[in-house]
């Protein structure tokens, strides 16, 4: 059965000013939802707010740091002012090469962001959710959360982490009117691939843009679904993994993530 959320029901998402998450800013502000954009980055926040209310939606900027504990406190701290929302944890970034050369500071500071800043922020929104039978959490993870990744190896397991979290609150929130989500995309045109070092995975690969997959990831939140994989093909190489012997899979990533 599909089902939109009202439009009532406001939105925050992470991560909005570029990419995956300001498309997600967009969509629910076109679809009516007041909408709460959050980044780092003030300045795209509040052109994306303008061009909103051009449009006849309503986006809020909200500067905050989720690297940070104070930043991530913000956050949890407006989530928790109202109830209910439907809360997009998309900030997130990834890092590329062989771990012991890689910055420990950085590998650090994405466990943060990817890991900790969703599982605060989900932690923060579901009592209310629960309390008021409705809202829901869409966190997005990736294909790479399927299997492990040697050179991105910090970036799959953070997005691990996102899927199996994911999907268990989504059982465990099975019956009180709370849908939980884990969106996995696979290679996005966005400013993800310049951060991570990936751009020549992404034009091996090809790549689907960021308004497509949010318009996907819509519509499987819509049908509740416990897992979106934008993209059939997509789907076959998340699930692929599966199948093969864990040191084939080991070696066929390395292969292709490998630094040149």
């Amino acid at each position: 059965m599909t089902a939109a959320l009202p439009t009532s029901i406001p939105v925050l998402v992470t991560g909005a000013s570029a990419g995956i998450g300001e498309e997600f800013a967009r969509q629910f502000a076109k679809r009516g939802h007041p909408v709460t954009a959050v980044a780092r980055r003030l300045d795209r926040l509040e052109a994306l707010a303008a061009e909103a209310t051009s449009a006849g939606g309503t986006i809020e900027p909200l500067a905050a740091d989720l690297e940070t504990s104070r930043g991530r406190t913000t956050v949890a701290r407006r989530l928790k002012s109202h109830a209910p929302w439907i809360l997009v944890n998309n900030a997130g970034f990834g890092t590329r090469g062989r771990i012991v050369e890689l910055d420990s500071a950085r590998e650090h500071a994405e466990v943060q962001l990817n890991v900790v800043a969703t599982h605060e922020l989900s932690l923060a929104v579901i009592p209310g959710l629960v309390e008021a039978g409705t809202g829901g959490i869409i966190n997005v993870a990736s294909t790479a959360a399927f299997q492990p990744l040697p050179y991105m190896a910090t970036y799959a397991a953070t997005k691990g982490f996102i899927l199996y979290f994911t999907e268990a609150i989504g059982d465990e929130l099975r019956g009180a009117g709370v849908r939980a989500m884990a969106l996995c995309p696979g290679p996005v045109h966005t400013e993800f691939h310049d951060v991570a070092g990936t751009n020549d995975y992404l034009h091996l690969v090809g790549g689907m843009s960021a308004q497509r997959c949010v318009a996907i990831a819509l519509r499987a939140f819509d049908r509740r679904q416990r897992i979106c994989i934008p993209g059939k093909i997509n789907a076959v190489l998340a699930q692929g993994p599966r199948l093969a012997p864990r040191l084939i899979v080991r070696r066929v990533s390395g292969k292709i993530f490998q630094p040149r």
